[in-house]
């Protein structure tokens, strides 16, 4: 096969079949004109090296299929790559949350294991971090070679941008009690150190509104109104905290230590009971569909009844799953050397009798399965109250009386 005819087949194997062979024949009398006027200078014909240098001035096959290849030429755009970071930014800070937490409850139990805990979390975390940034990194992909754009990228108003400031990790510390930057001056008086200038010029300010120094001088500063958030923020960090959730749930996500931790200074184990493998499959439907609902809301966050009517069977379903989870009797197998205890959800524990009593329960085996018990029928039971509420809310929201239509 020609050397022409090899650079053309390369390139043609990257375009458009539509449109390969009107851009092959293009490029072909292109590349045979440059050929002939080369031959023309010299005299002569040319030798395959010479040949194979026009080809390469033209460019690479993949870099020369891409002039004529129609849409984004990149994975993320200028234009997402702000909202791309944003997303990433959030989506660690909630991993690093959650392994957080979890290493904090494994070192509870056994102290001694710190420096295998800490290794496992931090490996873990590299991996969740890798996993979190790829799904935002799809995300955006899709929208960008698709030309999906959400209309508050470009609908955007001021009093949308208070989300904006949880990307400074020194606002959650603040949220917290710690100060990451130092002591600083209080706001107020910074805001009047460089509101007033000089005196001389505050005076001349304050004589040009007309005001004398007394009145100025006792005169409360104004009060600023502050802005009201995103309506979507809440949905957004749902919609991330779902997604972090369904790749856990999938077996995308691995978080170390969770099935283990210690009782007396012996290893438990605890093992899924068949109920996880019966419901596995609605589960991660349940979230994926609480995803989606999510992604409603951040794409249209004014579309309350429209999210509404899609929350309500959504939450419907979670209250069926929370029901047939509390009463399938065995949830977790606890063993430790030959021994085994059960742990279950139970109806009859969801009583502040079984709570007052979980201070007389001892640290054995038997003991700390009794207690995880009573706490995990209490999570069913909120969680069954929370999706009740949630019902209930949205069904207000479509039906109550003097209720505005929104979306």
């Amino acid at each position: 096969m020609d050397m022409l005819d090899i650079y053309l087949d390369a390139v043609a194997a990257q375009l458009p079949r539509d449109t390969a062979d009107d851009i092959i024949a293009e490029l072909r009398d292109t590349l045979l004109s440059q050929i002939e006027e080369r031959e023309e200078a010299l005299g002569r014909p040319l030798t395959d090296d010479e040949r194979e240098a026009v080809l390469r001035a033209m460019g690479h096959p993949l870099v020369v299929a891409a002039r004529y290849r129609k849409g984004p030429q990149m994975l993320i755009g200028p234009e997402l790559f702000p909202y791309w970071i944003f997303a990433v930014k959030a989506g660690l800070l909630i991993m690093a949350v959650i392994f957080v937490l979890t290493l904090m409850l494994r070192l509870s139990g056994n102290p001694a294991a710190a420096p295998e805990a800490f290794a496992q979390s931090i490996g873990g975390l590299f991996g969740a971090g890798l996993s979190v940034i790829g799904a935002v990194t799809l995300a955006g992909a899709i929208c960008e070679h698709l030309g999906l754009r959400p209309g508050y990228l470009d609908s955007w108003r001021v009093k949308d941008l208070e989300l904006l400031k949880y990307g400074d990790p020194a606002r959650w510390a603040a949220h917290l009690g710690v100060d990451l930057r130092g002591k600083s001056q209080p706001r107020n008086q910074e805001r009047d150190h460089a509101g007033t200038g000089t005196g001389a010029e505050a005076s001349g300010a304050t004589r040009a509104r007309g005001m004398s120094w007394a009145s100025w001088a006792s005169s409360a500063p104004p009060r600023v109104k502050r802005a009201r958030s995103w309506p979507g923020s809440d949905a957004l960090f749902s919609l991330i905290g779902g997604l972090v959730v369904a790749a856990w749930w999938a077996g995308l996500l691995h978080i170390p230590g969770l099935g283990q931790f210690d009782v007396d200074g012996g290893a438990v184990t605890a093992a899924p009971s068949p109920i996880w493998t019966t419901l596995h499959l609605p589960i991660l439907v349940y979230i994926l569909a609480q995803v989606a609902v999510d992604a409603v809301g951040v794409v249209q966050p004014a579309a309350i009844r429209l999210r509404a009517a899609l929350q309500i069977p959504v939450a419907v379903a979670g209250i069926a799953l929370t029901w047939a989870i509390l009463n399938a009797g065995a949830l977790f197998v606890l063993g430790q050397g030959g021994g085994q205890a059960i742990i279950g959800g139970d109806t009859a524990l969801f009583s502040l009798e079984a709570l007052q009593g979980m201070h007389a329960i001892g640290r054995s085996l038997q003991g700390t399965a009794a207690g995880i018990s009573v706490i995990l029928t209490w999570m069913l039971g909120v969680t069954l109250i929370v999706l009740g509420l949630t019902v209930a809310t949205n069904l207000w929201r479509l039906f109550g009386p003097g209720r505005a239509v929104h979306g």
